[in-house]
């Protein structure tokens, strides 16, 4: 197995925004590199990189081995994590690439044992960290046939979505909301959470989408009266937790109940929150 520093330099990425639109003087021909000219090769991050090929390389082989070698990925992937940050974009589109392969391999399932998630759990976890090349990898096994019932996996797959903090990631959060499994829908509600420095007007969108949710699994339990339908009573302790935080989240104001958040989105959902007194 080889070993590569996991340190992340981000040095020159943070100067990035402090040197876009400044003017240096244009040097002769000849003059040495103008500062801008060094500057701007300094800033190249780089890319196609050996070592990242050989962690690639090793990941395909590790995976490859029906379980055998999952320890050993799950360790490069934790390599490829610490890389990711300090590689240019063909580089992070072929990193982000070949941990989606860890979803297409199978791993042992039964009954009385359940799933064997280590490696698949491992891949959506380091993915929530590679946003937004990530997101449609993400995306595309959130509900895929071959994953569908594995519902510890499912919700993970859709916090990392929720923790990459891409916009593109929004809509798909929204369309688990209601998801007849209350597990999803509470990943998604939590996920959802993670979208606070959003624009208002998206944020309010989000939030509004949210509060349906919570008030439709609230009206659900409030109409079983007579405890005939546990089912509504489950999902409801389930998924308020987590959509109440994410109204906060996305607010900055805190409400103790569901028909306290809708009394409170009437009055202001049309006010501009910045300048609201709490």
């Amino acid at each position: 197995m080889r070993s590569f520093s996991k340190t992340t330099s981000g040095a020159l990425l943070l100067l990035a925004p402090f040197l876009v639109g400044t003017s240096f003087a244009t040097s002769s021909p000849c003059q040495p590199l103008s500062i801008a000219a060094q500057d701007d090769k300094e800033d190249e991050v780089p890319d196609k990189r050996e070592e990242v090929k050989n962690l690639l390389s090793d990941l395909k082989g590790q995976i490859g081995k029906r379980g055998a070698e999952d320890k050993d990925a799950i360790t490069t992937i934790e390599a490829l994590m610490g890389e990711f940050e300090k590689s240019g974009p063909k580089d992070r589109k072929a990193i982000v690439k070949q941990i989606g392969e860890c979803f297409k391999k199978k791993r042992k399932h039964s009954d009385e044992e359940g799933y064997d998630n280590v490696l698949y759990l491992a891949a959506a976890v380091s993915l929530g960290r590679m946003g937004p090349e990530s997101v449609k990898i993400l995306t595309k096994f959130i509900g895929d046939k071959k994953h569908r019932a594995n519902l510890v996996l499912q919700a993970r797959l859709v916090q990392s979505l929720g923790q990459t903090k891409a916009e593109d990631a929004v809509k798909p959060l929204l369309d688990l909301l209601g998801h007849k499994d209350f597990q999803i829908e509470q990943a998604a509600a939590q996920a959802l959470g993670n979208f606070s420095e959003l624009e208002e007007k998206q944020r309010k969108m989000v939030f509004g989408e949210v509060l349906n949710a919570l008030m439709s699994a609230f009206n659900n339990k409030e109409a079983d009266t007579t405890n005939e339908q546990p089912e509504v009573h489950k999902r409801y302790d389930a998924v308020s937790s987590s959509m109440v935080t994410t109204l906060q989240a996305l607010s900055g104001h805190e409400e103790g109940t569901p028909p306290g958040w809708q009394k409170w989105w009437n009055k202001n959902k049309k006010e501009d929150w910045s300048e609201l007194d709490e």
